[in-house]
């Protein structure tokens, strides 16, 4: 059995690689996408990388069937027909997938350990400083491949006379972390200008209404701006209540709508405030037509910024996947919720590193308004080198 990898601008052509080379009898096991190497890496299109595998006995074989192929079917239908047993043919069906099964196991297993020899030997080369604190990060759930590349970079930046002890390896590390969060924007409304749209958007269960809330109230009464509030959430009658509840606190106007007309008509509304919220219903990344929905509706507003909201107790894998699908409508900035419900805060540093967006708040509670703050890098960066819960 031969297995061989081939990686190519798109599908089609490793396909086409791979059976020139391997021939027309070759089992495709695996199919991916993989990213580009170098220091400009992310401004490219990932590749595709397909794994094959080719038996040559077996393409003997079918070669020699191809040069004598069966007789006609009008001869073969004269005989009497043979005597099928279909256990046999669903045991031989099965072995093969158990084989196929078996031999991407056996791929992944081989990939995981080459990655994790790869990455002892890198590790091991460095001071034992830095691999103390690539394991801090680690722990802390910081995407193994950032954290590496992150200590590493911290071997560039030592002196001539090289590490003088833990402690300056670990500002030599939180320095390096402050710039990964240099790039914090929050709201920020012109003193001349009327009628800024706000949208705030995300999946269910990270906190849109309650954030949106506290956007509301610290707009009103620290900002001093004048600020009305749209819903579009009206599959949860609670969350409409709730955030009309809100407004009568705060006091401020709100208007529930229902379609892209009444969006319209409330936004023309409300274009003499200083900043109008809208907060939507959550969507399920998974479901095009809600997130289709929720298109037409920004298409209707055209706001000046559109707010993703996160939360970080959520995989990075999935937080990534989120922001791919919500980045269809457009995402100016991310909030992360839920900061007050974790120990690792890797999740965030995972993101920002791969969707180069800047970070408008973040939240630390349910208390309205307060538990929503500005990132500070520094903060952040001690967070990230938390050893067992306290910082290292």
């Amino acid at each position: 059995m031969k297995i061989k990898k081939y990686v190519a601008k798109d599908y089609q052509t490793a396909l086409k690689q791979a059976k020139e080379e391997m021939g027309r009898d070759a089992i495709i096991l695996q199919s991916r996408q993989v990213k580009r190497g170098g220091l400009l890496s992310f401004l490219y299109a990932p590749m595709v990388e397909i794994t094959v595998a080719a038996d040559n006995t077996l393409q003997v074989h079918t070669d020699r069937l191809r040069r004598n192929p069966l007789p006609a079917v009008e001869t073969v239908v004269k005989l009497d027909p043979p005597v099928v047993d279909n256990r046999a043919n669903t045991a031989a069906a099965s072995r093969e997938d158990e084989l196929l099964n078996e031999l991407q196991n056996m791929k992944g297993l081989i990939e995981d350990i080459k990655s994790s020899m790869y990455e002892l030997e890198l590790i091991g080369g460095l001071p034992e400083q830095l691999q103390a604190l690539y394991e801090i990060l680690v722990n802390n759930r910081v995407d193994r491949e950032i954290a590496l590349t992150i200590v590493s970079n911290l071997s560039s930046r030592l002196s001539e006379n090289g590490l003088n002890g833990y402690s300056q390896a670990r500002d030599l590390c939180l320095l390096a972390l402050q710039e990964y969060f240099c790039e914090v924007q929050p709201i920020e409304v012109a003193p001349d200008k009327k009628g800024t749209v706000v949208f705030i958007v995300g999946p269910t269960g990270v906190g849109k209404t309650t954030t949106i809330a506290k956007l509301a109230a610290n707009m009103v009464f620290i900002e001093g701006k004048d600020v009305a509030l749209v819903t579009l959430d009206t599959y949860r009658v609670s969350a409409a209540e709730q955030l009309r509840t809100f407004a009568e606190i705060i006091g401020i106007p709100i208007s529930v709508v229902f379609d892209t007309t009444d969006l319209g008509t409330s936004i023309d509304e409300f274009k003499g405030k200083d900043l109008i919220f809208v907060d939507t219903a959550g969507r399920s990344p998974n479901n095009q037509e809600q997130i289709e929905e929720l298109r037409s509706y920004i298409d209707i507003a055209h706001p000046d910024e559109t707010i993703l909201v996160l939360s970080v107790t959520t995989e990075s894998s999935d937080l990534l996947h989120i922001y791919q699908q919500f980045e269809k409508v457009g995402i100016d900035k991310v909030i992360f919720t839920k900061l007050d419900e974790t120990y690792h805060y890797g999740t965030i540093l995972n993101t920002i590193y791969e969707i180069k967006k800047p970070i408008a708040y973040f939240t630390t509670g349910q208390n309205v308004p307060d538990d929503i703050e500005v990132p500070d890098s520094n903060k952040m960066a001690h967070l990230l080198l938390r050893r067992d819960g306290t910082l290292s």
